[in-house]
């Protein structure tokens, strides 16, 4: 089954987004100390939140590898999409590298 270019085009943007927000929260999670914690509501919400967009990054990023047209955009989807992966596994090293990081979702804590 052919994909559709258009959805292709639109994934390809979809990624090109969530790598933007995933490396901007790994920078963030890696450069800013913190300095209080969040409610526990708010802990599994972005915990939840960073989980499925690094697993719905994978998963695009497999479809635009596979079936997009070459270009440009698929290109730069293609790479922005590898550091946005990796950046979403520092976000998710960030929760489980101390009691510390698993409030704030920092890898610095200070008072």
């Amino acid at each position: 089954m052919a994909a559709d270019p258009r959805q292709m085009k639109t994934n390809q943007y979809v990624v090109l987004f969530m790598s933007a927000v995933l490396i901007f929260g790994a920078v963030n999670a890696v450069t800013v100390t913190a300095d209080e914690y969040d409610p526990a509501t708010l802990v599994w919400m972005n915990l939840g939140l960073d989980l499925v967009m690094t697993a719905l990054l994978a998963v695009l990023l497999t479809a635009v590898a596979r079936a997009a047209a070459p270009g440009g955009l698929k290109s730069a989807a293609l790479g922005l999409g590898a550091l946005g992966l990796i950046a979403g596994l520092v976000k998710l090293a960030a929760r489980f590298s101390s009691d510390h990081g698993w409030w704030t979702g920092h890898f610095s804590y200070a008072l």
